[in-house]
This record gives structure tokens, C-alpha cells and sequence, in this order.
């Protein structure tokens, strides 16, 4: 089953990515600008703190943005190469170069020695990067949001689907690779041996609980996802608790004027998890204002659950200490 939204529309976080990419090239935002905060950018754009995130995530990767710690984020400029400069760093290496070989070191040895300090003070300065691997966006939205109040982590979202086509997507240097239980075993053969892969569990939230409880009998009720993989997840959390019978109805975002017939023809909808993350403008718009208010809207809630969250963030807080030992020999 595909998680994807039609290709006709994009979800909003790679709306903002594609506008501020669009920027940068035409020169709107120059090099070594500093770009606003992630919650200013949330707050100017009306979006989650999760979305900007993944948007940063996304232009760093592009090497179209750089993070300094305790300075911000910048567009990332290339510095010219002067000519002292240079040559006052390569006598700085000389001169290393020649204190190791009276020390009885090779040149191979010299130049291990030389790759690995260079490779810590690399790990030192980024943050931990976590591949949050799932079938739908919407368990990649929740893990992912779940993760972003641990400001040593980084995370990236990447579908199960992309593995599958593409296993060297998680050769690109992350950390940790976490992922629901269901994915595990599938996931083992294609995680490289040195990376840990980390089980996510995520629970309802009780007001989601409380608000499915509460629907009247004999309410039709609809239920709107960003992907059909989704579907499954709240058939399984919400139906009993509705009681719904026959079966509720579902249908997957991604036409404007499907989605506005299926609101119109229900009483009450449900609607999946960070929903404003992953589908189009037009389709965020009909779930706000006069045209949804006479209807019972149960926006869903989902997050990891404790034991997840705690057993990943010490993980995490061990790596980023790890990486940073070598600063205090």
C-alpha cells in the first residue's frame, strides 16, 4: 500500500523547503543571512515546530543552510580561499608533520592521526542524527515530533518504501535508526550491524480517547488520513471505542473536492495525527471555519509512549557524550 499523497499535491514541509530553496537561489536570502529561529519560523508560517525542523533538516542536507551551535542557523556561504590563509595553515601542518615523524611516526601514521581528530571534531559539532523509518508519514510525523525536545538529536524521516528501493538511504551516517515493532524484522537485514535499530511505540492520546467515546449513536462517522497505511492504525484504536457498526468510513486526502463530499456526507470526523504536516493547503482549509463547524471533528492525538521515549533519549544523550569525550582528554 502506498503512503504517498497524489502527486499533484506536496506536503507543507516540502511547500516551505521548495520556497526558502527558491530564495537562496534567486538571491532573496543571500549567503551568511541568518534565517529567523525555528519557532519564529513556525510562528511567521502558522506551522508546527515539527515541520520547520524537518525543513531545516532537509535544506542542511542539501548543504543549502548551516547550524552554529549558540548562533543560529545561516545560509550556508562559500568562503573565499586566501592565499595567506592557506599557506599559514599548511606550515601549521608542516610543522606537525615533522614534530610526529621526530616522535618516530610514518607519514600513514601521521595522516591516521590527522583523519581522526578531524573526524571527532566533525562528530563534536553536529547533532545525533536519528532515521525515523515508518510506513506512513503520519508514524513519522508523531516519532519524529515525539523526538524534537531533545535538542542533542536530529531526525530524519524516511518511508519504508524508500528502504526498499533505495537500502543505501541508511548509509548516510545516522546514529540510530528507530522505527515501529512491526518493522523490525524487515528492517534487521537491511540496517548496517554498527548502527543500533530501536524499537517506537506510540499510544492514543486519552482526549482522543475521550472524544471517540463520545460520539452520539447512531452518528455516521468519517475518517480522514494522510495515507492508507494509517487507516489500519486508527481502525484499530478507535473503532471499539466508537462502536462504530456497520464499519466507519474511511478515505485518504489528496483531492480537494473528494474530501469536501465526504466531510459534507458524515456527522462526525476523525482525522489523523498532524494532518497540517502532510497535505494540501486546499485540504487544510476545509477542516477550519464555517465549513466544519457543524460537524464533530476528532482531530487525533498520538505519541511515543513513555517507555520508547526514555530508552531512545538515553541513547541518544549517551552518543552525543561519546562524541564529545575526546574535548575533555
Amino acid at each position: 500500500m502506498s503512503d504517498s499523497l497524489d502527486d499533484e499535491t506536496k506536503p507543507l514541509y516540502l511547500q516551505i523547503a521548495d520556497a526558502i530553496r527558491s530564495e537562496i537561489k534567486e538571491g532573496t536570502l543571500i549567503p551568511g543571512e541568518q534565517l529567523p529561529s525555528m519557532r519564529r519560523m513556525a510562528e511567521e508560517r502558522s506551522v508546527s515546530l515539527g515541520t520547520i525542523r524537518h525543513v531545516y533538516a532537509l535544506l542542511e542536507q542539501d548543504r543549502l543552510i548551516e547550524s552554529k551551535r549558540g548562533q543560529g542557523t545561516f545560509v550556508k556561504k562559500n568562503e573565499p580561499d586566501l592565499l595567506g590563509r592557506k599557506d599559514k595553515a599548511l606550515r601549521f601542518i608542516d610543522q606537525t608533520i615533522e614534530s610526529l615523524l621526530d616522535l618516530g611516526f610514518s607519514t600513514r601514521e601521521a595522516e591516521i592521526f590527522f583523519d581522526l581528530r578531524l573526524r571527532q571534531r566533525e562528530d563534536a559539532a553536529r547533532p545525533i542524527r536519528v532515521a525515523i523509518v515508518a510506513s506512513t508519514p503520519e508514524e513519522r510525523s508523531v516519532i519524529s515530533n515525539s523526538l524534537e525536545n531533545i535538542g542533542a538529536a536530529r531526525a530524519y524521516r524516511i518511508s519504508m518504501s524508500e528502504v526498499e528501493n533505495q537500502p543505501e538511504r541508511l548509509l548516510a551516517g545516522f546514529d540510530f535508526i528507530v522505527a515501529p515493532q512491526s518493522l523490525l524484522g524487515a528492517l534487521r537485514d537491511r540496517v548496517p550491524e554498527h548502527i543500533p535499530l530501536m524499537p517506537a511505540a506510540m499510544n492514543i492520546s486519552r482526549k482522543t480517547v475521550n472524544d471517540c467515546r463520545l460520539v452520539p449513536d447512531g452518528a455516521s462517522v468519517g475518517v480522514l488520513t494522510a495515507s492508507y497505511g494509517f487507516q489500519d492504525i486508527i481502525r484499530q484504536e478507535c473503532a471499539g471505542l466508537t462502536g462504530r457498526t456497520p464499519p466507519m468510513d474511511f478515505l485518504k486526502f489528496g483531492d480537494p473536492e473528494k474530501t469536501r463530499a465526504f466531510i459534507m456526507a458524515h456527522d462526525v470526523i476523525i482525522v489523523s495525527p498532524d494532518y497540517g504536516e502532510l497535505i494540501d493547503n486546499r485540504e487544510i482549509a476545509l477542516l477550519r471555519g464555517p465549513f466544519i463547524e457543524e460537524k464533530r471533528v476528532i482531530r487525533t492525538a498520538f505519541s511515543l509512549d513513555q517507555g520508547s521515549l526514555y530508552y531512545i533519549g538515553r541513547a541518544i544523550e549517551r552518543r552525543y557524550h561519546e562524541l564529545r569525550e575526546f574535548l575533555l582528554d
